[in-house]
């Protein structure tokens, strides 16, 4: 447990600096003398790819957890047989997990479900953050300005 403890800890640092960064570095690009449609684009499209790169960075975690660390296991829910899960089933689970979707299609077991569980929170935080920066630019405000 405390594997998946340190883990989720380094993964949750980790993808909050990224975070961070990228709403920091996009928040340059929006100023109000600009188009709302240009600012509304740099925004989207730096959060998707931000959101997208954080949850690449959980299946990595996810992956290295089950195979090296031996943490749990990530296991098909039509099949009990997880050796014929490949990294794009652990980017997906994560991609669903990271939303919150939580679709079920894959269960993670043993200690794995605890940095499941800590990714969907952070996730939803990261999201929620992700919105509350398109708001201020869609109101024409500058986000993150000193």
């Amino acid at each position: 447990m405390v594997l998946a403890i340190i883990m989720a800890a380094i993964l949750i640092a980790v993808c909050t600096t990224i975070h961070y960064g990228v709403l920091k570095f996009s928040s340059g690009f929006v100023t109000p003398s600009r188009p709302i449609g240009y600012c509304l684009g740099v925004a989207v499209g730096s959060i998707v790819l931000a959101h997208t790169f954080e949850a690449l960075l959980y299946a990595a975690g996810f992956w290295f957890a089950v195979h090296d660390l031996e943490v749990g296991n990530l296991v098909s829910s039509s099949s009990s047989d997880s050796s014929s899960l490949n990294f794009m089933d652990y980017f997906y689970f994560s991609l669903v997990n990271f939303t919150t979707l939580g679709r079920g299609d894959l269960m993670p077991n043993g200690h794995l479900r605890f940095m499941t569980a800590m990714e969907a929170f952070h996730g939803f935080l990261l999201i929620t953050a992700s919105g509350s920066f398109v708001l201020q630019v869609m109101g024409g405000k500058k986000p993150l300005s000193s």
